[in-house]
């Protein structure tokens, strides 16, 4: 059997292509997934969308300016002449003034605001944190989809050992077809026994073919989702973790309950602000009939005022407290919820690090078993080919050492991946 292993791995490497394969690592596969996935694309917009609300947040502090203009015609006005007839008849020679029916004006009114109470300054901070907020959800989204690439990578792992076992496993079928051949016609052997042997083969060549193609459908949908282009030929490695128990979460999603909290934090301080009083100044320059509060005038003309003033609401019904009370509880709400949360992870590391014990274990005892398993298939070998035991009943011996291969790999391959998922609910990165 040692012959037939060295054989067919010598036979793989002089049929290996000259020019070199790709390699590609797990730690690859997230990199290129943190970078190419479409919702890594989404930080830019992040960004863009809260430095044009900061932009627009920034102009409260300029000078609005407003073009107003109005015609108005009034079916009575102040008759100044019965106010005034007595002295008309004492002083012939004033005249009294008339009070015109239509009033038309065009007025620029500026607005400068000198004091919000601090409402810019908070509704800016408060945009700041909701931009991190914002980012944090994006980068916990990405990393959630490091566990469908840890079951693409991983699958495509044990198809490798599956293909490579069951070549092997094809190989020796073949020897022994050879050497059924010769037996049948040499009378030695019933044909029924080549037949068994036959059988298995295409069997066997049938699972090949299952293997390569899901392999090849695997690394698709890996390129796919990392963005990682072609990975037709690919090596994949296995993970080396460094691993060790740390139950110390510091994942993205726990990241999402400190800066939640934060946020409402900083809507407390904007509320707070919006209680402060306000200062402003204003000036209006305008041409009209009436000229300003110039009533009596009896024709149009430019004119302007200037002023300032300020607003100061001091009593708004609790209103504003209670909205700042409810930002309190809703701030306990997070706690609470992050408290179940990091409670939910912890009873997930128990279970992942017993999942490892239990991997490492049967990890120890699977080269012992291979080693039994293909001595008694060397011994059904022996036993084939003197007669003593029928085709279907090496095979059963063959296809049992097949398998303890196959579950050593798993046993393997599913042990690295136990340490990745530990690693990821706590959010260790890999190197």
């Amino acid at each position: 059997m040692k012959r037939i292993i060295l054989s067919v791995q010598l036979l793989m490497f002089m049929l290996m292509p000259a020019v070199s394969q790709r390699s590609l690592t797990l730690k690859e596969c997230y990199d290129s997934l943190s970078v190419n996935t479409p919702s890594a694309s989404e930080k830019e917009y992040l960004s863009t969308i809260s430095s044009l609300k900061e932009r627009n947040l920034g102009v409260s502090y300029l000078p609005t300016v407003d073009l107003n203009g109005s015609y108005i015609y009034n079916s009575d006005v102040v008759d100044m002449s019965q106010m005034l007839g007595g002295i008309s008849s004492v002083m012939p020679s004033i005249a009294i003034p008339e009070v015109p029916h239509d009033q038309y004006r065009a007025t620029i009114d500026v607005n400068q605001l000198i004091w919000d109470g601090g409402i810019t300054r908070n509704a800016k901070q408060a945009e700041q944190v909701a931009l991190e907020l914002n980012l944090q959800q994006n980068e916990a989204d990405i990393y959630k989809l490091r566990e469908q690439v840890n079951n693409y990578y991983f699958t495509i792992l044990l198809t490798e050992k599956q293909t490579e076992v069951t070549r092997l496993i094809l190989t020796e079928i073949e020897s022994r077809i050879a050497n059924a051949r010769s037996a049948v016609d040499n009378g030695v052997l019933l044909k029924v026994n080549l037949n068994v042997l036959l059988a298995e083969k295409l069997k066997t060549e049938q699972t090949l073919t299952d293997l390569s193609l899901r392999h090849e459908a695997l690394l698709s949908v890996l390129s796919m989702l990392t963005g990682s282009g072609t990975l037709e030929g690919a090596v994949l490695s296995l993970p080396d973790t460094g691993f060790s128990f740390d139950t110390i979460i510091q994942n993205p999603e726990i990241k999402l309950f400190d800066l939640r909290t934060k946020q409402l934090e900083a809507g407390k301080d904007l509320l707070l602000s919006q209680r402060m009083p306000k200062a402003f100044g204003m000036a209006t320059i305008g041409y009209g009939n009436p000229p300003g509060s110039n009533f009596l005038s009896g024709k149009a003309d430019s004119y302007y005022s200037v002023g300032i003033g300020f607003k100061w609401n001091i009593f708004d019904w609790h209103k504003n407290k209670n909205e700042r009370e409810i930002l309190t509880v809703q701030q306990m709400q997070i706690e609470s919820r992050r408290v179940a949360a990091e409670d939910a992870l912890q009873r997930a590391l128990r279970l992942k690090k017993a999942e490892i014990e239990s991997l490492e274990k049967a990890s120890l005892t699977d080269q012992q078993l291979i080693k039994i398993r293909t001595d008694i298939s060397s011994s059904a070998t022996s036993q084939f080919e003197n007669g003593t035991i029928t085709a279907t009943e090496y095979l059963t011996e063959l296809n049992a050492e097949k398998q303890a291969r196959i579950n050593a790999e798993v046993h393997r391959i599913s042990l690295s991946r136990s340490c990745i998922d530990y690693m990821n609910i706590t959010g260790k990165e890999i190197e």
